[in-house]
């Protein structure tokens, strides 16, 4: 549909089976907490594979154990999505979902700042 800068295939057999552990790199949309590990320990199953990618790509992780999209990354981060092959697990020192809801709160509070054109400010 073209929403990521890739081509998806279909294998007969699975791509990426299994845990994962991955370490989360500087392009990883929502930041860490000072000091808590860069190591995520998480599941994937795929019978799929990315190719084509975009030169431009850029990866929120470095796979240590696993598959993830190309044996070596994971994560494709592209404009505000953040697509990954990994099942995250907000347990342990991976807690992608407050992290997550932190982020968006950031983003909003950003777009309510007084002097900041809205895109309603805008087109009215």
């Amino acid at each position: 549909v073209g929403a990521l800068p890739a081509d998806v295939v279909m294998h007969r057999r699975p791509v990426g089976r299994g845990y994962v552990e991955l370490c989360e790199t500087a392009s990883a949309p929502w930041p860490l907490d000072a000091g808590a590990p860069k190591t995520v320990k998480a599941h994937e199953f795929h019978y799929s594979s990315l190719e084509n990618l975009d030169a431009d790509v850029r990866f929120a992780y470095r796979v240590t154990r696993g598959h993830g999209i190309d044996g070596r990354h994971d994560g494709l981060v592209w404009k505000n999505v953040l697509a990954s092959y990994t099942h995250l697990r907000s347990v342990g020192s991976c807690h992608w979902a407050n992290r997550f809801i932190a982020f968006v709160h950031g983003v909003r509070a950003s777009r309510s700042r007084p002097g900041r054109k809205t895109a309603a400010a805008v087109t009215s």
